[in-house]
């Protein structure tokens, strides 16, 4: 008997395993999954997964109702989605021991049916689970670990490693190669050749395969969700890896082309587009963001539209050779890059997942940064008017902070042959950010008049006029230029009637 990895589990779950072995006599209790993947990795988790054995599933859907709140939703694929009572954690899925058979064999999501059986052996169970490292069951009774595929060793090897035959394997489900990626990237190990061999093999029937109805093989939202993980997770690896497949090429075709834009080298030494976008990436795990952000780490948005800020580069592309101007140029890349944004985040379903830490994300915020990235390029921090400076960094502080870090990652890959470092520029409009904020004295700006001041005072209708007076009234005000109501309506009174 081994408790000790039993004792490293949350209190609540071990009294949960308890309370179940108690009420069910006869019947095994196993942690399975990801769950005992991490325990053995001493990684945090909140996602539980039980099988228990030998025990009459009614009876265990009755007893599972009595004990907190059971969606039915997976019972379908011989899950219980269930919440007990006083536990603050994710659903827990439990299941009896099951096996999966394949349908069509076109690797579709879930593209199986499901036989629960409760008399069968755990291990049967472990053999239909995609990666070894996922395959290892602990018994809650008594501490045993269960791994037939020797999933611990691959653990201490750092190793992704397929269940059985890899293409057998994931053309039981298309998604298991993306799942691949995923794990790689979040634990940092490698993936086992022959294993690798089948994702790249099976990586374009993945991103772009169709059923005989048109249906994609793999739902945009499952790549979404395992794509964005896998993102956050490492950026440079998983662009890396995405790139070693055709994962890349079919997805994001934008990023590809940037291989083929080359940059002015002495502005921008490190190499082409994607080499200088690698480099961007790159830049979130250095001390200087430390430096500069603290421990504060980038949301979606912002690592989504690091790899996406310079896609407007192939388009905008002019050489010498071709074009004849003086040196290599991408004018207006920001700008044609930001309207491509929103029609990727939409073909793609990326909004569709949601990150409890890194949030979710919003199209018109990552198009917006990328379309502002040049700002410290197109005028330096202390040329730039207050209200410049308020507009894009402090009216809005989360939108603001994007953009900064964006910026940050931008400069910080830009490689100049004179060896300037141009995330000083960066920090001279942080020091003017202060600034700013020290002469507000809530830290905010607040107007001296609003619309409907403005419609009533000067008899106007709603529109864009108003939005441009409010601009002009908030700029003066920054600049110390008006400080009462009165002179804040005489001074609008004088742009109306110039």
């Amino acid at each position: 008997m081994n408790l000790k990895l039993i004792e490293k589990l949350p209190p609540a779950l071990i009294s949960i395993g308890n309370d179940l072995i108690t009420a069910l006599p006869n019947c095994e209790v196993y942690l399975v999954g990801g769950a005992v993947r991490d325990l053995l990795l001493e990684r945090n988790t909140k996602d539980y997964d039980l099988v228990v054995r030998q025990v009459d599933v009614k009876k265990l859907e009755d007893y599972l109702a009595n004990k907190g709140k059971v969606n039915l939703v997976g019972k379908t694929f011989g899950v219980f989605k269930w919440q007990p009572e006083n536990w603050t954690e994710e659903p827990i899925d439990v299941a009896l021991p099951r096996t999966e058979h394949i349908l069509s064999g076109t690797g579709e999501y879930r593209d199986f049916a499901v036989q629960s059986d409760s008399n069968l052996a755990i291990e049967e169970d472990l053999e239909r689970r995609d990666f070894t490292i996922n395959a290892i069951a602990l018994n809650l009774a008594n501490g045993e670990l269960i791994d037939p595929n020797n999933g611990q060793i691959d653990l201490k090897n750092k190793t992704i490693r397929a269940v059985g035959e890899p293409t057998v394997r994931f053309n039981e489900d298309l998604s298991r190669t993306w799942r691949g990626l995923r794990l790689a990237c979040q634990l940092n190990f490698t993936i086992e050749n022959q294993t690798w061999e089948g994702i790249k093999l099976l990586s374009r029937q993945a991103s772009s395969g169709k059923n005989e109805n048109g249906d994609w093989l793999v739902p945009r939202e499952i790549i979404a969700r395992e794509f964005l993980k896998t993102l956050i997770a490492n950026p440079v690896q998983c662009i890396e890896l995405m790139d070693e497949t055709e994962f890349l090429n079919q997805l994001l075709p934008e990023v590809v082309a940037m291989k083929q834009a080359p940059q002015h080298p002495e502005f921008h030494s490190e190499g082409n587009t994607f080499e200088h976008t690698k480099l961007a990436l790159a830049a979130f795990g250095t001390k200087t963001w430390q430096e500069f952000f603290g421990n504060t780490k980038p949301s979606l948005n912002v690592v989504l539209g690091t790899l996406l800020h310079d896609i407007g580069k192939p388009l905008t592309l002019k050489t010498p050779e071709e074009h004849g101007v003086d040196r290599i140029r991408t004018d207006n890349h920001d700008i044609e890059g930001a309207k491509l944004i929103p029609g990727i985040c939409e073909r793609l379903k990326l909004t569709s997942y949601v990150d409890a830490e890194a949030g979710q994300i919003d199209p018109s915020l990552v198009a917006w940064i990328t379309e502002k990235h040049l700002l410290l390029v197109h005028g330096k921090p202390d040329i730039l008017k207050p209200a410049t400076i308020y507009r894009y960094f402090l009216k809005n502080e989360i939108n603001g902070l994007a953009l900064q870090q964006l910026i940050f990652v931008d400069s910080h890959a830009t490689i100049t042959t004179d060896g300037r470092i141009l995330t000083d520029n960066l920090k001279r409009l942080r020091e003017r950010i202060v600034e700013i904020v020290s002469t507000l004295p809530t830290g905010k700006l607040n107007l001296l008049l609003n619309g409907n001041d403005l419609i009533t005072t000067f008899k106007l209708n709603p529109g864009p006029q108003i939005g441009e007076l409010l601009k002009n009234l908030e700029e003066a005000q920054l600049e110390n230029k008006i400080k009462t109501k009165e002179e804040a309506i005489e001074y609008l009174r004088k742009i109306l009637t110039t």
